[in-house]
């Protein structure tokens, strides 16, 4: 798609932490499961958008721990 090979060559990232570190920051946790460890980020339910740096819209994830 030529509007998001645009965006991307301009700033836009992804945001799409799945088997990381749960950041507040990029993320909203909508949904726990049980597991060990600290949370981490067991699936995203909706992809997030970084512009430049900046957060547009967090992810929805999935946390397990």
């Amino acid at each position: 798609d030529v509007l998001v090979t645009t965006l991307t060559k301009e700033g836009l990232e992804r945001i799409g932490p799945v088997g990381e570190q749960f950041d507040p920051n990029e993320a909203d946790a909508v949904a726990h499961e049980d597991g060990d460890g600290g949370p981490v980020v067991a699936e995203v339910l909706r992809p997030g958008y970084r512009w430049k740096g900046r957060v547009l819209r967090p992810a929805m994830v999935k946390v397990r721990g």
